[in-house]
């Protein structure tokens, strides 16, 4: 057996024994690409119904006397993005104009949680996040194999006229070839998520002193976090409980591609001063690989054009298994 047809025979039987595992990370992840779309798309009395400019902004604090315990805030993405409250189970939707409520949907348990569940561990926990892991290593060794039996075929398009069978071969062939960097991009990455996320900046521990004066708002907060790293907008804020006095504010730089932002300001309560802060501007190669790799995983890094990339190769590799098997089916029945 020669080394050609040892890569054939091992592309063809790990692609049929991962396939349906690899199917489920495929159909997840397109899903999860534009999850913040479809979410829109399925509850549309969420979101504001015109676009709101950052001055036209009501304070924060008026949505938060109708939730005072509120865990975390997360800020309107984009001028057509809702104030979202996260209160228990529920995360509250506010028009950012007035800060009436639109709305509430769970926190934990809807569409996005169990497209998530299923992408990282096909909601079986450990032993199902083993079985990704397996099954990514075994996706990037069919995209490092199918390059290979590739090249003497030399498929670029897909032929008018063939047959069915001739036609599933150019689809995986196609399919393959221009998604394949692409491919061995979110594979990697989606490992290195799992071994080598870092470590999140910890809060500070700063004792809590009764002030002489009132509590900083979360409004005053955010505008002393955003002049400490200048040019960063603020994405989301952690609300602290009453026993300690830190801010945690979350900021994206308009590079980030990422909406929820990489960079983290801690602002004392007693006084507004920043008790720290990490940037996704500042770092080892590592720190910053690692600040980046979700981005990179979800294509959220390069804006809309990135997230299209990672759309369709997910969708291509769709498209590569379902045309594999339909391959290995016929080579059975011939």
């Amino acid at each position: 057996m020669n080394l050609r047809r040892a890569l054939l025979w091992l592309h063809r039987w790990a692609g049929v024994l991962a396939g349906l595992v690899v199917l489920v990370i495929a159909v997840t992840g397109g899903a999860l690409v534009f999850e913040n779309t479809i979410q829109r798309w399925l509850r549309p009395e969420l979101y504001p119904q015109h676009a709101t400019a950052k001055s036209e902004r009501a304070p924060i604090s008026i949505a938060l006397q109708q939730f005072p315990r509120a865990q975390g805030i997360r800020l309107p993405r984009d001028e057509t993005d809702a104030l979202v409250l996260f209160a228990g189970p529920q995360a509250v939707h506010f028009d950012p104009r007035d800060g009436r409520q639109l709305g509430t949907r769970q926190r934990m348990g809807g569409w996005e949680q169990t497209m998530l569940k299923l992408h990282v561990n096909l909601l079986q926990g450990s032993v199902g996040g083993t079985i990704i892991v397996v099954a990514t290593c075994i996706t990037l060794g069919l995209a490092l194999t199918g390059l290979w039996l590739w090249w003497p075929l030399r498929i670029f398009s897909i032929r008018r006229g063939s047959n069915f069978r001739r036609f599933n071969l150019d689809l995986h062939s196609v399919a393959g070839l221009y998604s394949s960097v692409f491919l061995l991009v979110l594979g990697i990455t989606g490992l290195t998520l799992r071994y080598m996320h870092g470590e999140h900046p910890q809060n500070p521990q700063v004792p809590f002193v009764q002030p002489n004066q009132p509590l900083l708002s979360v409004d005053e907060a955010i505008v002393k976090a955003e002049a400490a790293l200048p040019g960063a907008r603020a994405a989301a804020v952690e609300m602290p409980p009453p026993q300690r006095p830190v801010f945690r504010v979350q900021l994206a730089y308009p590079e980030d591609g990422s909406p929820a932002g990489r960079s983290v300001v801690f602002i004392s309560r007693l006084d507004g001063s920043v008790l720290g802060m990490n940037s996704s501007r500042e770092g080892s190669l590592l720190e910053v690989y690692q600040k980046n790799q979700l981005a990179m995983h979800m294509g959220s890094i390069g804006g809309m054009l990135g997230r299209w990339l990672a759309f369709l190769t997910c969708v291509a590799l769709v498209l590569q298994i379902l045309s594999g098997y339909v391959l290995w089916l016929k080579r059975k029945s011939a």
